[in-house]
């Protein structure tokens, strides 16, 4: 097998292990922990086959504090059945490294070398301990702000940092306190919140509708990246906004003329209708699609993103679900219509994607 992406069972959250082949051996990005017992599950299967063959996760990144993204993250330092020793690096924008960090941040220093170099040393996890308080511990937090124009090197895989920007961690520090009421306010009322889907909408109509993007600070402040290793592209969004992500890609040079060429692209926010814009799409020449959402929250995904990405893109696509409840989003004639090949990974595929 070469390089995949295994997209966890993780709820209405976010949990990926990137596989790449590189010259001296597999490297591993773990990318967020999901929420629920069956992504725990999951991701213990893994930690313990990785463990078995003394091979490690060489960066976790934790892309943002949303509770989807960092739960099981934090479940995962917590059971103590599972070797945490094996992650020999995590990235991580906490509240007080945003604080620390910023009056530091020396933007003409772009390129950054991971070390790969496998620790063994053991934790224990207290009860109730915050992600952050775990990370101090361990010995392998990055403790450096991730923003974007960052360019950093996993043993030749490149990972161009695409969000946040500088300015959106400067606004995200100045609102942190509010935010976080916010925040916990709405997790509060999560179960109050409305599940109501657009997928009765065809394509055509949801197209058509006006674009508004995303309002959350905390998804603003999400980390996005684009990993290159010799032929293969992968662009991995987390909740990122996307005018963040298309202002990062127009430095580099990308434009509807001259269109980032991707093999994989892992929809923003589960595919919000407010996280996936025709300025972002405009840039891209993709046909692979991974949505990850078991459709529990928010009424996400929207079809509405996915009918942009479709109508947009104009070829033929495949959307990867990791819930087979999503057959419901399209119906066989716009999938004859639009070309729209829909794949449900589950545990018989191990949830992967080859790329």
């Amino acid at each position: 097998m070469g390089n995949s992406v295994k997209v966890f069972p993780a709820a209405h959250g976010d949990c990926f292990l990137l596989k790449v082949c590189s010259k001296t051996g597999i490297r591993y990005v773990l990318i967020d922990g999901g929420k629920g017992e069956l992504c725990h599950k999951e991701l213990k299967a893994e930690f313990v086959k990785l463990d078995k063959k003394n091979q490690c996760i060489d960066l976790l990144i934790v892309t943002h504090i949303d509770d989807d993204h960092i739960a099981g993250i934090i479940k995962l330092y917590k059971d103590k059945k599972i070797n945490t020793s094996i992650i020999n690096k995590v990235w991580f924008n906490s509240g007080n490294l945003i604080s620390n960090k910023l009056d530091q941040i020396e933007m003409n220093n772009r390129d950054f070398y991971l070390n790969s170099d496998h620790s063994s040393k053991k934790m224990s996890v207290r009860q109730g301990i915050t992600l952050e308080g775990v990370l101090n511990d361990t010995g392998v937090w990055y403790e450096d702000l991730i923003f974007s124009d960052q360019l950093h090197n996993l043993d030749g895989i490149t990972l161009r940092i695409l969000s946040p920007d500088t300015e959106t961690l400067r606004e995200l520090n100045t609102r942190w306190d509010s935010e976080m009421e916010k925040l916990i306010k709405k997790r509060a009322n999560n179960k109050k919140m409305s599940s109501t889907t657009d997928y009765h909408k065809t394509i055509n109509e949801l197209s058509n509708e006006e674009f508004e993007e995303d309002s959350s600070l905390f998804n603003k402040s999400s980390i996005a990246f684009l990993l290159e290793y010799e032929n293969c592209r992968l662009l991995m969004l987390g909740d990122a906004h996307p005018s963040i992500v298309a202002s990062s890609l127009k430095k580099l040079g990308y434009s509807e003329k001259n269109k980032l060429k991707l093999d994989l692209m892992k929809i923003s926010h589960h595919a919000s209708k407010k996280n996936t814009s025709p300025e972002l799409l405009e840039l891209l020449d993709c046909e692979k699609f991974i949505v990850s959402s078991d459709g529990s929250k928010h009424g996400l995904p929207n079809k509405q993103s996915l009918a942009r990405i479709v109508s947009i893109l104009n070829r033929p696509v495949t959307f990867y679900f990791n819930y087979s409840s999503m057959k419901k989003i399209f119906t066989s004639q716009e999938c004859t219509e639009y070309k729209i090949t829909c794949i449900y990974l589950n545990s018989s595929k191990d949830y992967t994607v080859e790329v």
